[in-house]
């Protein structure tokens, strides 16, 4: 099985809350377990809750120990504390609820605070990443000694891969890799490491 955001990458790990399958690049290592991003963020956040809600709260007015020799005014607890605390648990609550309110908002929709400048240059990245485990995917199958069949090739390129043999080597190398402003993306079956080759300088 391959990873949930990433599907020519390997699954490494499965979320221990979601069950979500997921690649090294999506998997988020808390002191439990394995946790994809959402799921992280959540469980960072009710922790957050639940320890400014111990903090705040306080040990309630014990009547057992008055006695009835007393004076009665005195057998009172005080109220204007306690109505103190109240307010300071709702606002941490409340204050975290928004945390994890934008926290989930960022994570469905990254670009929503992004200049157009900074989103494409995160899409582009984010182009390059998938192009690059595609051809990963193909070194695996041409160590295998498979060849790869040509509809396995990077997401908006239309033409096929180029593949090519020197002897005993077998090459398959993407066929525009200008939209990269790379020179060179190419993979061999003596390794499923991808080389990029910068573009030169005209």
């Amino acid at each position: 099985m391959n990873c949930y955001n990433h599907p020519h990458a390997p699954t490494a790990a499965h979320c221990k809350r979601c069950d979500v399958e997921m690649c090294g690049m999506c998997t988020q290592f808390l002191k439990d377990g394995e946790y994809c991003e959402k799921c992280a963020v959540a469980i960072q956040s009710e922790a957050f809750v639940t320890s400014q809600s111990r903090k705040l709260n306080k040990p309630e007015f014990d009547r057992t120990r008055v006695t009835t020799s007393q004076p009665r005014e005195e057998f009172h607890p005080p109220t204007r504390g306690k109505d103190k605390d109240k307010i300071f648990i709702w606002l941490g609550v409340g204050g975290s609820s928004a945390m994890i309110f934008f926290s989930m908002l960022l994570y469905s929709f990254p670009l929503l605070f992004e200049n157009s400048q900074a989103a494409a240059t995160r899409q582009a990245a984010q182009a390059l990443e998938d192009c690059r485990l595609v051809f990963e995917e193909i070194g695996y199958l041409l160590e295998r000694g498979e060849l790869p069949d040509n509809s396995l090739r990077c997401a908006g390129t239309n033409t096929p891969n180029i593949v090519s043999q020197n002897g005993e080597i077998i090459r398959v190398s993407h066929p525009n890799p200008a939209v990269f402003g790379l020179g060179e993306i190419y993979v061999t079956n003596d390794t499923h490491e991808v080389i990029f080759v910068e573009r030169e300088q005209g």
